[in-house]
């Protein structure tokens, strides 16, 4: 049975968790690789994207599964988290009615790089539930540290493994959507223009206007499967530390198959972090090439085609809420 957690203590115990078993000569064969970022470096250009080079994540992680369905089955036939080394479960926190798996992510991205598994005994697939949304806002404000995000990738848009879990990050940089302008279109919906991905922003400047933020993100996402539209979920505090935003990615492209490639683009890269594994392709990497990738998934008309389901979808809870755009 996994060790219970009060959130308030999670941070550090993941810090440190993590930390012992990444170090530990006694575990560390339940990392695929030892996290080695062999270059970094801000890409010239307006959005100041980080660029990371991490060839072990391509060489050596877990071949990424063909998930050919918005609401796919869950399949407990093939990999799913209650298939994992125990000593990758670092414990369990409960958020409102629900209890969170927090594994190791053994292929890491960035250093404490772990998987929120909701009700992971429930073997739910990777479609995102309110109560998945409602531990990735507690946590996002419990922790009070800007560097810490949190992420989920849609199937056919590029989630790896069919089973529900989002990430947790540490990505030191000030990424260009924590405070990028935003075009309101009702009360708590925001549009992002003029930036290289389009997404729809929601704003939390008070821990009671929680509960309204939730609903109001749920929906969406649930307006988009109901449409049959992938999606990247995103959530960062701004510059200042402030104002947390939730950025939904919408994908009119949907794309099956998470590869093993150089550049996948799922939340990380639509957010302005981008990890690479080959090196031609990190000392190639622009702006404007970046810019083109996102275009390809995300679409040329993804706002016209995403704009009136989100402003008549979240109508009636929008009333709700008083968060304002900064």
């Amino acid at each position: 049975m996994s060790t219970l957690i009060d959130l308030a203590n999670l941070r550090a115990t993941i810090e440190s968790r993590w930390s012992e078993l990444h170090t530990n000569p006694d575990h560390r064969n339940i990392f695929r690789y030892q996290l080695a970022i062999e270059r970094e470096r801000t890409l010239p250009g307006r959005f100041r994207f980080l660029t990371q080079l991490n060839p072990k994540r391509m060489t050596e992680r877990r071949k990424p599964e063909v998930i050919r369905s918005l609401r796919p089955p869950f399949e407990p036939d093939r990999f799913h988290f209650n298939k994992v080394d125990e000593r990758e479960v670092m414990g369990e926190v409960r958020i409102g009615d629900t209890a969170v798996s927090l594994l190791i992510n053994n292929s890491p991205l960035t250093v404490f790089h772990t998987l929120l598994v909701p009700e992971r005994g429930a073997n739910l697939a990777q479609v995102l539930t309110k109560g998945g949304v409602e531990a990735a806002v507690w946590i996002m404000l419990e922790f009070k540290e800007i560097d810490y995000r949190i992420g989920f990738n849609s199937p056919g848009a590029l989630a790896s493994v069919n089973h529900l879990h989002l990430h947790l990050l540490l990505v030191k940089h000030r990424l260009y959507v924590e405070d990028a302008p935003l075009t309101p279109l009702g009360i708590n919906l925001f549009r992002l223009d003029n930036c290289p991905a389009k997404a729809y922003c929601f704003q939390l400047e008070t821990p009671s206007s929680a509960p309204n933020f939730i609903a109001l993100i749920y929906r969406s996402i649930e307006l988009l499967l109901d449409a049959g539209i992938a999606h990247n979920l995103f959530f960062t505090w701004n510059s200042g530390g402030t104002v947390l935003r939730a950025l939904v990615y919408p994908r009119t492209l949907p794309c099956e198959y998470k590869q093993v490639l150089p550049l996948n683009v799922a939340f990380c890269e639509l957010s302005g972090y981008v990890p690479l594994a080959d090196p031609a392709d990190y000392d190639g990497m622009t702006e404007r090439r970046l810019e083109e990738h996102f275009g390809q998934v995300q679409g040329a008309d993804v706002y016209r085609e995403v704009e009136p389901l989100l402003v008549e979808g979240l109508r009636d809870l929008g009333e709700g809420s008083g968060e304002q755009s900064k």
